[in-house]
């Protein structure tokens, strides 16, 4: 029965082993950009300003209103000075059609429909900046997911080692060539390794879970990450790096749209100090009704519900310009040119300090490449380290906490490898990310 169970649960780990479903960086990119809140928010923004984008909104087209009334009063006077003393009755039923057009507006119309059209570039470029930080974000924590493996692929290494060394102590103790201390020293580390295994796999799935998070994906996604972490030596051009930075950089892209903005206000300025003409038209009919309720006293009957009718149409332009108004439509038109001048200023300010942000993610790059040679060649003596420290054991030449120092040091200068390779990563991401441009050679 026993064996039958564990061949069903064997069977049952292999067919989900088989079901789980790999995740890769490209994987993970495209699930975001398809459940991401904020981009489907942005678009949504798009369409709202690409629908506003018409020169109706702008108020360059005429206006046409119908309009109707109808209203009825039953009065009941017996004002002695009244010309009609007692009860009657009087309604109407009205309607108009009127129009209005505003046919010049000094300029106004053209700068309003050119807002509304950069309305729309904004929008689509706080798309293209929310695309851009999400990719930041699932780069950055993608790879801390397989960094985080390699630190547990390391420990579980080191974990064997200990592993193998205490069985190996184990067996000479029944042969009477090992001794309790050994035997101790090595129960500790084994112990000490399996600390770190649990505490590093909680590691790895908080990783998963931040990525999930950001993928919109259930916390308790199950995705194998296969792949390893691995880096490419590869040099940089500082050149190539500040035309993308100056061409692609989101900070100078929001500001050149600013100043955009600031040139449309002064436009705006300008044309308030200019004349506006329009022209209205209208054309209505009403229908009245009177009813006096008392007898004529002529002949005695009582008066007729009387009708009537009027047509009405009028035609009208009207011209304004503000002639004098203090200096106050000429200060603003000074403030905005002033305004375009600081947002000038302002671009070349960002633009010297994206370029000393670059220059310094540059060095940092350089660094983190000499230090990630320099950790291959630590890793390979603290390996011939342990490889001869074991002979050395074996022999009966060192002792089993002469041992765990080695293996110890090995277990550093494998995690310094790890971290350099992912702190590489995480430059060149910090690089990509502020010229504005992602999986790009320089």
């Amino acid at each position: 029965m026993r064996r039958v169970f564990l061949m069903l649960l064997f069977s049952t780990v292999i067919v989900f082993g088989f079901a789980q479903e790999i995740m890769d960086l490209p994987k993970a990119i495209s699930i975001a950009l398809e459940n991401n809140y904020g981009i489907k928010i942005a678009d949504h923004n798009i369409a709202i300003a690409e629908k506003n984008n018409t020169w109706a909104q702008a108020g360059k087209t005429p206006t046409i209103d119908l309009n109707g009334t109808f209203n009825n009063n039953l009065i009941n006077d017996n004002n002695p000075a009244s010309f009609l003393q007692g009860t009657y009755y009087t309604g109407s039923l009205a309607g108009s059609i009127d129009a209005n057009w505003v046919i010049y507006g000094g300029g106004r119309f053209e700068v309003a429909k050119d807002q509304l059209e950069f309305l729309v570039r904004e929008e689509s470029l706080n798309k293209d900046l929310a695309i851009h930080d999400l990719l930041q974000r699932i780069y950055q924590e993608y790879f801390n997911v397989l960094f985080q493996q390699e630190r547990l692929k390391v420990l579980r290494e080191t974990y064997a080692l200990s592993e193998a060394k205490l069985a190996y102590e184990l067996v000479k103790k029944e042969y009477g060539s090992s001794n309790s201390l050994n035997i101790i020293q090595f129960e500790n580390a084994l112990v000490t390794d399996s600390i770190n295994i649990v505490s590093q796999t909680l590691q790895v799935e908080t990783a998963k879970s931040n990525l999930y998070t950001t993928l919109v994906l259930p916390p308790f996604s199950n995705f194998a990450f296969n792949e390893q972490i691995s880096v490419t030596d590869e040099t940089i051009s500082r050149d190539k790096l500040q035309k993308a930075l100056t061409d692609e950089n989101y900070t100078l892209k929001n500001l050149a749209l600013l100043s955009e903005l600031n040139a449309l206000n002064t436009q705006l300025a300008k044309a308030q100090r200019r004349p506006i003409l329009s022209v209205g038209g209208s054309l209505g009919l009403s229908q009245n009704g009177f009813k006096f309720f008392e007898d004529n006293p002529t002949t005695g009957e009582p008066f007729e519900f009387l009708f009537s009718n009027r047509i009405n149409g009028s035609l009208s332009a009207n011209f304004t310009w503000n002639i004098y108004d203090g200096g106050v439509q000429k200060t603003a038109v000074q403030t905005a040119k002033l305004q375009e001048e600081i947002t000038k200023l302002s671009i070349e300010e960002a633009n010297a300090q994206l370029s000393n942000q670059l220059d310094v993610l540059i060095i940092n790059y350089e660094n983190q490449r000499e230090v990630l040679n320099l950790s291959d060649e630590q890793i390979r003596l603290a390996k011939e380290n342990l490889e001869m420290l074991d002979e050395r054991f074996k022999s009966g030449l060192a002792t089993s906490i002469d041992y765990r120092s080695i293996q110890l040091q090995y277990l550093n200068a494998a995690f310094a490898k790890v971290s350099a390779m992912y702190n590489l990563i995480l430059t060149k991401s910090e690089i990509d990310y502020l010229a504005g441009k992602f999986k790009q050679d320089y």
